[in-house]
């Protein structure tokens, strides 16, 4: 081995040895110190107990103060989220209210335009006389006309009016056309066509027979006011009568 590197073993043995040294001695000072007075302890000792002090407050800060506040925002941010997409889920319901409250009046209008053309219990008996004088224009004889029974729905109650009267053709179908041209809604049901005997038919058009059930409906809400009002009875008592015709 050369000399310059016996050197550098020694130097390195030296550095080592006084490290230890260093360190053994810094430990050391930590047993000997005077919990009583402070001013006596060595710098070293001072400011590594500084040092120590500083981390362990820090850590007591983050840990007491800090992660607690790190949490809150957190939450707050969560929340914050929440109430925004809240917000646009109600806006989106008032924008689509304010439409459906268009829709709605809409709605309510034509009910009620539909409501005025359904006949109140006063005026069945009238109706009926519309019906007869309809027929008769369209050069229809009437045989019978008369109530039936009414037949109760949820929200309305449904008359049905059963029809006997003999035409030709055409005047059953100008019939038909100016029913449904009535104020009033009044739907057909139940045809019955049969020919009718040609005795006195100088006509190549033959005269039919025809059955028919003619149908009208009463909002169930217009019965308990005709009913409040005292009108009821006299509409029911035209209920079983028959129209003659004209």
């Amino acid at each position: 081995m050369s000399q310059d590197e016996l050197q550098e073993l020694s130097l390195e043995q030296l550095s080592a040895k006084k490290k230890k040294f260093n360190l053994d001695k810094f430990l050391q000072q930590f047993n000997t110190l005077d919990m009583n007075n402070y001013g006596s302890w060595p710098i070293s000792v001072k400011i590594t107990c500084w040092v120590f002090i500083f981390f362990a407050v820090l850590a007591l800060g983050y840990f007491i103060v800090i992660q607690p506040k790190l949490q809150a925002i957190d939450n707050a941010q969560a929340q914050e989220s929440n109430l925004l997409n809240e917000f646009r889920e109600k806006d989106s319901k008032l924008r689509n209210l304010q439409q459906y409250q268009v829709q709605l009046q809409e709605m309510q209008a034509n009910f009620n335009q539909q409501l005025e053309q359904l006949p109140k219990e006063t005026e069945i008996p009238s109706l009926v006389e519309d019906i007869n004088l309809t027929g008769v224009n369209s050069g229809l004889k009437f045989k019978n006309i008369r109530l039936e029974d009414e037949v109760k729905q949820e929200i309305f109650i449904e008359q049905p009016i059963a029809i006997e009267a003999t035409g030709d053709y055409h005047a059953f179908g100008a019939f038909v056309s100016s029913i449904a041209a009535l104020p009033r809604i009044v739907t057909m049901h139940d045809f019955t066509v049969d020919v009718s005997p040609a005795k006195d038919n100088k006509s190549d058009i033959p005269v039919l027979n025809y059955s028919i059930k003619a149908k009208t409906y009463r909002y169930v809400g217009a019965t308990d006011t005709s009913e409040q009002t005292g009108k009821a009875p006299a509409a029911s008592a035209s209920t079983n009568t028959t129209v003659q015709p004209k």
